[in-house]
């Protein structure tokens, strides 16, 4: 591997890094707004998807990626099923910000991948694999002792 390409890998990987930082930080300080804006969660979620459309159109549009948008057709219905589900899980938590604590809700969000897992063999019929349960098992486990359910 020659200079230019560590180079080039190196400012990649701390671009991908600066990246990571901002998005952290928007999705941290998120709870904070939405706690502090008197509209309704639906609306907020709304604004968030039409402000990231707006912005994302932006970018294909200065970067001339509109080429790879014609790929995408033929997965247009899925994209907007997708996209529905996505507003619907902002709107949920959303309204868990404002009815519990930041904390438990984040929790209970990041939790979800692993109700997927459950949900995977449950309605899709697919096989766990050991490694899934353990997963699921130890993040179920781990969720348990943080919000501090003993059962009595």
């Amino acid at each position: 591997m020659d200079i230019k390409e560590t180079n080039s890998r190196d400012s990649r990987e701390k671009i991908s890094r600066i990246q990571n930082i901002i998005a952290m930080a928007i999705f941290g300080t998120m709870s904070l707004l939405v706690k502090n804006i008197p509209l309704p969660s639906r609306e907020i979620a709304l604004y968030r998807g039409l402000i990231a459309f707006v912005v994302l159109f932006l970018i294909i549009l200065l970067t001339g990626r509109f080429k790879h948008l014609q790929q995408m057709k033929q997965h247009l219905g899925k994209l907007f099923i997708a996209g529905g589900a996505m507003g619907f899980n902002w709107i949920l938590l959303f309204e868990a910000y404002r009815h519990t604590t930041v904390a438990l809700s984040t929790l209970s969000y990041y939790f979800a991948p692993t109700l997927m897992v459950i949900g995977s063999g449950l309605i899709l019929k697919e096989k766990l694999t050991p490694k899934q349960i353990l997963c699921f098992l130890g993040s179920t486990g781990g969720i348990i002792l943080i919000i501090g359910v003993t059962g009595g």
